[in-house]
């Protein structure tokens, strides 16, 4: 009987030992404790039986301990300190920084995630880029021009006829610098603003008519007809934003329209907002220009960047962003250009 007990105490003492090793780093001290007790518990014949046991156990565990901590520190220690270099070199600026672990573990996505931050703070950093770039050309052309013009008013042989065109081109040159500094203020407040500022109800077909009277000056020395559908529409929203919409779509289809040509404009309204069309018969847009006209101070017609800056079409969609509203727009060279605005109803 008592060889059988002890059979059984030893075959119970190996499974503990064997349950022990799935513990990590207080396997060996667990199994030093239990040997100490083993001699209260056995018979002194099985006790050197026991000990050896458990003295293989102690070694099987700090072998297994020592891979364990090896592969800890090879996968799991290594690609987390190689992750937190990179989070200190985007920290300095330093965006062009990768990590090339790949896993499909937790670490692995943390990886995806801490790159694809770095290519985002990379491509925003290039944006910064271009477009300090593109404001001190902006910036420059009319400065330049004013300069060049005024010096040249010093002259005192100029007949009055020069005069008045080198003052009308300051003129025109001053107004470009006005209208670059209040829309590059208006994308600045834009690009921070999330939600619609007060939300009022107004009527929008009038709206878009007080918007072609504003406009009258640069649609009348063309010569330009208007062929309108403007049904009365009430509608509800951030009145100012709404008609900065007009404001740029109906002056870039001024701008591009042909002397004698007509304007489309229509007001219908849908099931669950408005929509608004504006249509030209002018130069249109080969598909090379078409995939870029929402970018800032992009200017596809090279010939008319003198009247605009390039920024009327990226506050129209950054306004159509934060009101949740949609402008598409379908484009064929030589017959002109037609924009279609969705700005859907307050729920």
């Amino acid at each position: 009987m008592r060889r059988l007990l002890s059979s059984i105490t030893v075959k119970l003492t190996t499974i503990v030992v064997l349950i022990l090793l799935l513990s990590a780093g207080a396997s060996i001290w667990i199994v030093a404790v239990a040997a100490e007790q083993l001699p209260q518990l056995l018979p002194e014949s099985n006790q050197m039986r026991v000990f050896t046991l458990i003295l293989a156990t102690v070694g099987i565990c700090a072998i297994l301990d020592t891979i364990f901590m090896s592969f800890a520190s090879l996968f799991i220690t290594k690609p987390i300190k190689k992750m937190a270099e990179m989070a200190q070199d985007i920290a300095k600026g330093e965006f062009t920084s990768r990590t090339s672990y790949k896993s499909s573990d937790e670490i692995g996505s943390l990886a995806d995630s801490l790159n694809k931050m770095a290519q985002e703070l990379d491509n925003m950093a290039y944006m910064r880029k271009d477009f300090i770039s593109n404001v001190s050309h902006e910036f420059k052309t009319p400065i330049a021009s004013i300069q060049g013009f005024a010096e040249l008013m010093q002259e005192q042989s100029l007949s009055q006829e020069e005069r008045s065109e080198y003052l009308g081109i300051i003129i025109d040159e001053s107004k470009r610098l006005h209208s670059l500094s209040e829309n590059m203020l208006r994308l600045s407040r834009l690009d921070r603003q999330v939600l619609p500022d007060k939300q009022t109800t107004f009527q929008l077909d009038e709206q878009i008519r007080r918007v072609l009277m504003l406009l009258e000056d640069s649609w009348a020395k063309k010569d330009i007809a208007f062929d309108l559908d403007l049904p009365p529409i009430s509608y509800e929203g951030d009145e100012p934003l709404i008609q900065q919409i007009w404001m740029n779509l109906i002056a870039n289809a001024i701008k591009f329209s042909p002397d004698s040509s007509t304007i489309t404009i229509l007001l219908a309204s849908k099931a669950e907002g408005v929509e608004v069309v504006v249509a030209d018969e002018g130069i249109g847009m080969p598909t090379s220009i078409q995939q870029r006209i929402y970018e800032r101070f992009y200017q596809g017609e090279t010939s008319r960047m003198d009247q605009g800056n390039g920024l009327g079409l990226a506050i129209t969609k950054r306004i159509l962003t934060i009101l949740s509203g949609e402008i598409h727009f379908t484009s064929t060279v030589g017959k002109g250009t037609r924009f279609t605005v969705f700005l859907p109803y307050i729920k």
